[in-house]
């Protein structure tokens, strides 16, 4: 097998220490994308990582014995490299364990769709149409595009049903997966949400559980804390109908969403960081969004330097 110089070598680490960066809530996206855009084998290089996930599954002995403390590492599925044994000392462990495994170099190929003031409706090779709100970016990894990372805002996922493959969506550290179905998912600096309006998708992190969310039902997490709930079908990506719906939804999330139709940052002030909001907003051109919710919830608004702050009434 021919070697790969030090800087392919490079490569590998820092697409390594970016998997394990955009693991946290709040991960360096704009960043991330710079440097996936920098060079080819960027791209290359970070959606191997993921196919090297089962190799270090098969090779799991073989792991511990490169490891320096072996009887640190816990029992299960290997994670690589979001477990903590790629701290320090160990990525110069894992990544000589990379040396030995075949590497599916150019054999990858990651594509970017993005939408900007509105939204955008994108045809996948595999039968599945993703909608993306404004604001809004992923990223489609291989040529079957069964792996899509949410990189900013919301999308909704229209995915033909087809028991032979699996389509997981990355946003974060969550992972959605589904065979073939309709949902939404959402993701903010601060929140996340998967809203199912037919059929039904697993959840996954780290952070959790696995959770199966099904038609008519949400999960919302906000602080590291997941919910399952209630959720009208017909509320499920209302965005792409001119409103936004939510059910219990936390008020940072509302804000987030409300930021890419008024194109200036929506802020949540402290005095209302743990309040939901339940009710739709008409989108408009935007420009009454933020006055439309304080109005609801009985907020007052700010304008100030081109931001909007959000806080809580004199008295409440």
């Amino acid at each position: 097998m021919t070697g790969r110089s030090h800087e392919d070598n490079m490569i590998v680490e820092e697409a390594l220490a970016w998997q394990a960066v955009l693991a946290r809530d709040d991960a360096d996206w704009d960043g991330y994308i710079a440097w996936l855009e920098a060079d080819p084998r960027h791209r290359e290089a970070y959606d191997a990582i993921d196919l090297v996930d089962a190799a270090v599954d098969t090779h799991r002995v073989a792991v511990r014995d490169v490891l320096e403390a072996p009887t640190s590492v816990p029992p299960g599925r290997f994670r690589l490299p979001r477990l903590a044994w790629v701290i320090g000392g160990g990525i110069a462990a894992a990544l000589a364990f990379l040396m030995v495994l075949p590497m599916p170099w150019a054999t990858q190929s990651v594509r970017s769709y993005a939408a900007e003031s509105r939204a955008r409706t994108v045809q996948l090779a595999n039968g599945t149409t993703v909608t993306l709100s404004p604001a809004s970016k992923i990223l489609v990894h291989g040529e079957a595009a069964t792996r899509i990372e949410l990189a900013q805002g919301e999308a909704y996922f229209d995915v033909r049903h087809d028991p032979s493959r699996t389509l997981t969506v990355a946003a974060g550290p969550y992972s959605v997966t589904d065979i073939g179905t309709r949902f939404s998912v959402n993701r903010t600096e601060d929140a996340f949400r998967v809203a199912v309006s037919e059929g039904v998708v697993s959840i996954a992190s780290p952070r959790m559980e696995t959770v199966r969310v099904a038609a008519g039902q949400q999960l919302v997490s906000a602080d590291d804390t997941p919910r399952l709930s209630a959720v009208a079908a017909d509320d499920v990506g209302s965005w792409r109908s001119g409103r936004l719906s939510y059910s219990n939804a936390p008020l940072s999330l509302v804000a987030a969403d409300i930021s890419r139709y008024a194109n200036a940052p929506v802020i949540i002030d402290p005095s209302l960081e743990n309040a939901h909001f339940s009710g739709s907003l008409v989108i408009g051109d935007g420009s009454r969004l933020v006055d439309d919710l304080a109005t609801i919830i009985g907020a007052r608004v700010v304008r100030a330097e081109g931001r909007v702050r959000l806080s809580a009434a004199a008295g409440r």
